[in-house]
């Protein structure tokens, strides 16, 4: 008997009477609710019922228990044919939506649809899955079959929409289809929820209809929201992927669309079908036959009031004051003939009328609908039919409003011309016209110039997403088509006013400074909807009609500021009686720069860990040609980015570019174009000295000198604490930049972890960089400063001057030891078997810090990982003992210089930039004018010594294994300016391995491309080609560098799938995945540095 108990329950879920057994032995009926077999073995007590049960023998409805299982037999073997039929027609659908638009957010997800056409290939989801804007979709059948499907059409209202494909890709299974019947929708139905729920292929979720006249769900404020409809419910506990999955009865019909439900309940939300089978009907004719996948662009007519209604009950809109003789011949009109939902309870009264719709004015919140062109209306199906076949007709709308029938007649608005068909790609934003389900969800006027997302440009100007834009440069931009034609005016750099408000504070225009950007993601792209073929087609000649930029009244142009002379504009001396204070913070402003950072998404390399920063930085050098700017790397962590100089000395702004970024050390350096400032602000700004001797010691008292947010001079005295902490900063979870080999100074009062400047003496000289660090702990981004001893960025400085000479030289490159060194306290090398001759020599050398060097890693495949081993001590650098950093440093870049004077005087490189023009690609020859010798070298080497290059090597004296011996290690060298080169394939950012990634001691045999980043929305992202990978194989071919891995590329087909051969950064392990190719929304492109002027360039791989 339990046997057979299980079995019963293990059919599906049922309604019943739950019967009990009281003490006396008499049954006790209490309604009970849905239970599936999960939740019978959950709960004990039903479990202990159901035995009661069946050892009872009880009779329901007079039935007995052996004739109950007849019955239950019977209705699983109906169950079971019917979804026979219907599972083989349920496809699981990957959809990706390639860019942000509407309410929609680039991304990939899995979702459920189901085959409504086999002859033709149509597919039925929800509108929520197919999405409005532009995306990529595949459908996976029962057998595991994979085909491409398009969007057909997708109700600018409802939550349904149609896909398509060609049935004759499908080679090994017959196709099903699954017939609707919303007529047989009834409460109490049981009904099962066919499809990909909590991401399994197939789930089968039974329920019972409870309602057919629920409120339409409301997913949120800012996304998709269907209304004016009623939905059915169920208690079926569908969960994600589930969307779209057909709700089918014992016959295989499906009499409702899966749609939603509630994450803390297991009620879930059906869409009626009587508004799909319409559309259906339309589509279908749209095929065109014999023309293989070719369809005729689908035209169903949509019309709308724009007005959101609800249902009430008669008791409600009696409250809200119906009159009773309009409550009367509402009734009695009904009462003849009944709606399909059943009987008639109540009425639609008006919720919301849309800004600017045609019943904008005319009908009002509160209003109870009585009539439509004369016929009673109080269910929304009836008053769909009548508005779809009278769009851009007039209807006479009757309404109660406060017991007061009113009628008007209004416009019908054509829906699909209030969902946008045209976007705006700019700078990694979308931008298009404010949809109408954006319009009801913020009560605002359709049709505005609306930031879907406001990629790089708009992000820099603060403008966030979901704001409207009002103006640009001073124009009123009213729609898409005049802010485009604005937008297409503007050159790369230029600087314009734009005004925009938020939905939160509508009523407050704010004002931003937008820079226009071509460089990093080349022009603006105009996306159109071709509906006929399901895709989007984009094009940079946009758009037809645009309007002509005009000068804004009131503008001053740049030009009407040089009339003012420099003496008027100069700032005056101090007056007598000025404290010295206040002379040292006036001379020191003149010197400091606020340094502002952006990188947009695309260039985003090395592991960097944001996309905007801000620090202080300071002038280093300053004529009528160039200026430098020193500043720290977690300022400016690469080079691949946009900087804003605002000087303390005049209040001026200036871009400046990126010219060195040591690999080593926390400081980078940056140039500016003089002549593009104001004359005033030249007279101006000061050129800092730097003094590094006599170095700083503890207890030295020194200025503490920065310049705040508001271009505020901040110092204040301190006195130095520590002159010689070593710094050692762990590898981040993603590996970038750190600082290494490093002694930092620290004082005893600055101004937070954060406020970073520079330390000077009592005369303004700059003793050290006061610079900002960043590091994790237990995964926490932590900053703090330090300060960078003068004599570790002073050479470098003096080598960049030579920019003075010629601005298109290349930064210099940095000769280095890949292996990093850490200090060990002599006592503590003692007890490793470090001889005592060497503990005595290296104190006396250096009694302050009484320590030794020693080796903590080497950099992968370099020439120091082929000769040191982790934990040698590192005695001596060509016979001369070192006991610090600076020792090391001193000693490469001396041998460097007398390697370079044996050769002849020391090599300057000269660089000759060229691209070529059939492949695209940009190379640059490098010659010594000492050697005589040139190289050539592709974008993204620059890592290991090129044989044309002369070779620099050091004699190492190390302990190892008790005992000591001298060992050669050639020196590798290090680009000036880091990664210089980024491709990006299929949404994924791929680059060469950059230091920080080789600094963990692994390479992959054969090497490869590295991915440091990917995309929403890409193939890359739906795929799974992430970051942190190594790319070492496409289609079994080696890819060891980026020229390859293009080689490879260009070979490959719009639409075919790709073999990937990855190797994890973490974990070393090899990993194979295939990758669809999508051209057309995810073309190979490039970024590229140019050397002579370190500017970026954007092109196409083709």
């Amino acid at each position: 008997m339990r046997a057979l108990r299980i079995a019963w329950l293990r059919n599906a879920t049922y309604n019943f009477k739950t019967i009990t057994r009281s003490r006396q032995g008499a049954s006790v009926e209490n309604f009970g609710g849905a239970v599936t077999t999960a939740s019978v073995k959950r709960e004990g007590k039903v479990s202990r019922l159901f035995d009661a049960f069946f050892s009872s023998g009880t009779m329901i409805n007079g039935d007995s228990v052996e004739a109950l299982h007849a019955h239950h037999a019977s209705s699983a073997e109906v169950w079971r044919r019917a979804l026979e039929k219907v599972v083989p027609a349920c496809v699981v659908l990957r959809v990706t939506q390639v860019r942000p638009l509407d309410t929609e957010s680039a991304g990939s997800s899995y979702a459920t649809g189901f085959i409504v056409d086999r002859e033709r290939g149509i597919i039925l989801t929800n509108r929520h899955v197919v999405t409005p804007g532009p995306t990529t979709s595949e459908a996976i059948f029962l057998n595991r079959e994979e085909v491409t499907v398009r969007p057909l059409y997708y109700d600018p209202i409802h939550d349904f929409a149609f896909l398509r494909f060609n049935p004759k890709n499908i080679q090994f299974m017959d196709l099903q289809e699954v017939s609707l019947s919303p007529e047989s929708a009834s409460v109490g139905l049981e009904v099962r929820v066919v499809g990909n729920d909590s991401g399994e292929k197939v789930s089968i979720l039974a329920g019972t209809l409870a309602r057919l006249d629920r409120d339409a769900p409301i997913y949120g404020r800012k996304g998709y929201n269907d209304f004016n409809t009623f939905y059915l419910q169920a208690a079926s506990g569908t969960k994600g992927g589930s969307s779209g999955s057909p709700v089918v009865d014992c016959h295989g019909r499906a009499v409702g669309l899966n749609a939603g439900g509630k994450n803390k309940a297991a009620s879930a939300y059906y869409l009626p079908l009587e508004r799909v089978v319409r559309a259906l009907k339309i589509l279908q004719q749209c095929k065109v036959s014999g023309g293989g996948e070719e369809w005729r662009k689908p035209h169903i007519s949509r019309g709308d009031l724009q007005t959101t209604f609800y249902f009430k009950g008669f008791d409600e809109v009696r409250r809200m004051g119906l009159n009773t003789d309009t409550e009367k011949l509402v009734r009695s009109e009904i009462e003849e003939s009944e709606s399909k939902t059943g009987p008639a309870t109540g009425m639609l009264v008006v919720d919301s009328v849309l800004l600017g719709g045609p019943a904008d004015g005319i009908l009002q919140a509160g209003d109870v609908l009585v009539k439509m062109d004369s016929k009673v209306m109080t269910h929304f199906l009836p008053m769909e039919e009548l508005l779809d076949s009278k769009v851009g007709e007039t209807v006479e709308v009757t309404v109660d409003r406060g017991g007061k029938r009113v009628s008007q007649n209004i416009r019908v608005a054509d829906v699909h011309a209030a969902t946008p068909s045209t976007f705006l790609e700019f700078a990694g934003g979308s931008i298009h016209a404010l949809s109408y389900q954006q319009a009801r969800n913020n009560s605002v006027r359709t049709g505005q110039v609306y930031v879907a997302e406001p990629g790089y440009v708009l992000s820099r100007a603060e403008v966030p997403k979901n704001a409207v834009i009002t103006k640009l440069d001073g124009i009123e931009t009213p729609n898409l088509e005049t802010f485009a034609g604005i937008l297409k005016r503007l050159e790369h750099g230029e600087r314009v006013s734009v005004e925009y408000y938020t939905f939160y504070e509508r009523h407050r225009r704010q004002n931003s400074i937008l820079q226009m950007d071509r460089q990093w993601y080349g022009p603006p792209v105009y996306w159109t909807r071709d509906d006929a073929a399901g895709i989007w087609r984009s094009t940079e000649n946009y758009p037809r009609k645009v309007v002509e930029r005009l000068q804004p009244k009131g503008k001053d142009t740049q030009d009407s500021q040089t009339d003012i002379t420099p003496e008027s504009a100069i700032v005056m001396a101090p007056m007598n009686g000025v404290s010295k204070a206040g002379d040292f913070e006036s001379n020191m402003r003149r010197s400091m720069v606020l340094v502002d950072v952006d990188i947009p998404l695309v260039a985003l390399a090395d592991g960097v860990h944001s996309k905007s920063f801000l620090g202080s930085g300071v002038v280093v050098h300053h004529t009528d040609r160039i200026g430098l700017v020193l500043v720290d790397r977690n300022t400016v962590a690469i080079g691949s980015c946009d900087i804003m100089l605002s000087f303390g000395a005049y209040p001026a702004e200036i871009s400046a570019h990126v010219r060195f970024l040591h690999p080593l050390h926390n400081f980078a350096v940056l140039s500016y174009d003089p002549s593009k400032l104001p004359a005033e602000a030249r007279a101006q700004i000061r050129p800092v000295e730097i003094l590094p001797t006599p170095p700083l010691n503890r207890g030295d008292t020194v200025s503490l000198v920065g310049l705040t947010e508001s271009l505020r001079i901040m110092q204040r005295q301190s006195t130095v604490t520590n002159a010689t902490l070593a710094l050692v900063i762990s590898p981040a979870d993603i590996p970038r930049f750190r600082a290494v080999h490093e002694e930092l100074v620290k004082l005893d009062q600055d101004f937070g972890s954060e406020f970073s400047g520079i330390i000077t003496d009592q005369d303004g000289a700059v003793r050290a960089l006061w610079g900002s660090y960043a590091e994790q702990v237990d995964r926490d981004e932590r900053e703090w400063c330090g300060g960078l001893h003068a004599e570790v960025f002073l050479p470098w400085i003096k080598r960049l001057k030579e920019f003075e000479e010629n601005p298109m030289t290349p930064p210099p490159d940095v000769w280095v030891l890949n292996a990093e060194l850490q200090p060990l306290l002599l006592s503590k090398a003692a007890h490793l078997g470090l001889p005592s001759r060497w503990i005595t020599r290296l104190a006396e050398i250096d009694p302050n810090r009484r320590q030794v060097l020693t080796v903590r890693s080497c950099v992968a495949k370099s020439y120091a990982a082929d000769v040191l081993r982790d934990n040698d001590m590192i005695l001596a650098v060509n016979g001369h003992p070192i006991s610090c950093f600076q020792d090391v440093e001193k000693l490469i870049l001396q041998q460097v210089e007398q390697d370079d004077a044996k050769n002849g005087s020391p090599p300057r490189k000269r660089v000759k930039f060229q691209r070529n023009s059939k492949s695209g690609e940009m190379s640059y020859e490098i010659s010594c004018n000492g050697g005589g010798e040139s190289m050539e070298l592709e974008q993204g080497d620059g890592c290991t010594p090129n044989a044309a290059l002369p070779s620099h090597s050091l004699k190492l004296t190390i302990f190892r294994d008790g005992g000591v011996m001298d060992v050669d290690v050639k020196l590798g060298f290090e680009p000036g300016m880091a990664t210089d080169r980024l491709v990006h394939w299929c949404g994924a950012q791929l680059q060469a391995p950059h230091r920080a990634v080789r600094e963990l001691g692994f390479l992959p045999e054969k090497s490869g491309v590295y991915v440091s980043r990917w995309h929403h929305g890409s193939p890359a992202q739906r795929y799974g080609l992430y970051a942190l990978h190594w790319v070492t194989e496409l289609n079994g071919v080696p890819t060891p560098d980026l020229d390859t891995f293009l080689e490879v590329a260009r070979k490959l087909k719009d639409g075919s799938f790709v073999r990937v051969n990855l190797c994890h950064l973490e974990t070393t392990k090899p990993k194979v995945l295939t990758l669809k190719l999508d051209l057309c929304y995810w073309p190979t492109w490039e970024l590229t540095l140019n050397p002579l002027t370190c500017e970026w360039s954007r092109h196409l791989v083709v």
